[in-house]
């Protein structure tokens, strides 16, 4: 019995001398951390002043909506923009998007909300 357990101790024990790189860590640095953080909170004030500004500048396409449907023109456009569709993709989708119903934006409007989207984006 006290031999199974020297053994066992003794394999237990022994280890590689090659191995000198410690474990990886899983937490993420707290700069990196800080960054997201603000990112978020600019990327929030930014959809909060879009939101206020649909509201007040359009307010028959804004008329019954959520801020989660007004946040979409955004969110749902600025993929578009950083993966380089054309102009005229981007004012179909802005177009879509900012439609309220039966009520769509003119051409001027979506001209304006594509401006407010690129600046939020």
């Amino acid at each position: 019995m006290v031999a199974a357990v020297a053994a066992l101790f003794l394999l237990t024990s022994c280890g590689s001398d090659d191995e000198t790189s410690a474990p990886a860590s899983t937490t993420r640095p707290a700069g990196s951390v800080a960054s997201s953080v603000v990112e978020r909170a600019v990327d929030a004030a930014k959809l909060g002043t879009f939101v206020a500004t649909f509201r007040t500048g359009y307010p028959n396409l804004a008329d019954g909506r959520d801020d989660a449907s007004i946040e979409a023109i955004v969110t749902e456009t600025c993929p578009l923009i950083d993966d380089g569709a054309s102009d005229e993709e981007i004012r179909d989708n802005v177009a879509e998007l900012s439609t309220n119903g039966a009520v769509a934006p003119t051409d001027q409007q979506v001209d304006r909300i594509t401006q407010l989207v690129r600046a939020a984006c």
